[in-house]
């Protein structure tokens, strides 16, 4: 007898399922946010051979913005990619498919956590690499030059770790960004499936809500929030205590929105 809440095999074809699905439903969208990189040098040739009558590609920095637009508007969007589970009709045949309330939870989480994010990426950067060398005008690869970024802060951070006897590293960014990841798309995810129409708005003006009574609370408890500390090691630990705490309330909110994903799934009618 199969075990009803996961079996490997069946799990298997579900995800494969799930992604055929997640491409046919949301192919356009997934086209236009992962070549925008492409679509904005289109834009921004056609602009310079029309107005400056030459041939030269959009600047670094708006090929920056335009990716980091690129990647907000894809959190976003995770309040689409399985919104229609609130359609009656598409619902209830989700519903029907011969997999758990486990494993479509699993497949949603690893569809949006992982899956969406690394495409989007590889595409953007696949794109970007392409223009970068079919083109002289369009400069270096923004993976490139990120890194390079990268790799400039690691040096100031040394310096100021010689300068002042501190001991920082990026290392202890990485936590709280993956966390941040987290938490995002699983929000939206959420509020997906959860809201019938306007997800997307809906969801905004949510967290726009939260950040508002988090506000207020944060001034009626007297939470300051601005550090004055001269000695710069104390302050290495102010700061490095509250990336802590960060990442802590983080994997819990995470933790959180996994579990309301399930308990919605787990409990969905039509």
């Amino acid at each position: 007898m199969k075990n009803e809440v996961f079996s490997g095999q069946r799990f298997w074809t579900y995800f494969k399922y799930d992604l055929t699905q997640m491409w046919r439903n949301h192919m356009k969208a997934a086209i236009v946010i992962g070549l925008a990189g492409l679509i904005y040098y289109i834009i921004g040739i056609a602009f310079n051979a029309t107005f400056n009558h030459v041939w030269q590609a959009p600047g670094f920095k708006g090929r920056l913005v335009i990716f980091i637009l690129s990647a907000v508007v894809l959190q976003l969007y995770q309040a689409r990619t399985y919104g229609y589970l609130t359609d009656r009709r598409k619902g209830a045949a989700w519903l029907m498919i011969p997999a758990s309330a486990f494993e479509k939870w699993l497949s949603m989480t690893l569809i949006t956590l992982l899956v969406i994010p690394v495409a989007f990426l590889c595409t953007y950067a696949a794109v970007d690499g392409i223009l970068s060398l079919a083109d002289p005008t369009y400069g270096k690869v923004l993976l490139t030059s990120i890194t390079q970024g990268i790799k400039d802060m690691n040096e100031a951070l040394i310096e100021t770790n010689v300068e002042y006897n501190t001991t920082w590293n990026l290392g202890v960014f990485v936590l709280p960004l993956l966390v941040s990841h987290c938490v995002n798309y699983l929000y939206f995810l959420l509020c997906g499936i959860c809201f019938k129409r306007n997800k997307i708005l809906w969801a905004i003006l949510l967290v726009f809500g939260i950040s508002i009574v988090w506000s207020t609370l944060a001034t009626f408890l007297g939470i300051n929030y601005s550090i004055d500390i001269e000695d710069v090691a104390e302050a290495e630990a102010v700061i490095r205590q509250g990336l802590t705490w960060a990442s802590i309330v983080g994997a819990v909110v995470s933790a959180a929105l996994a579990y309301g994903i399930f308990y919605r799934i787990k409990t969905l009618k039509h």
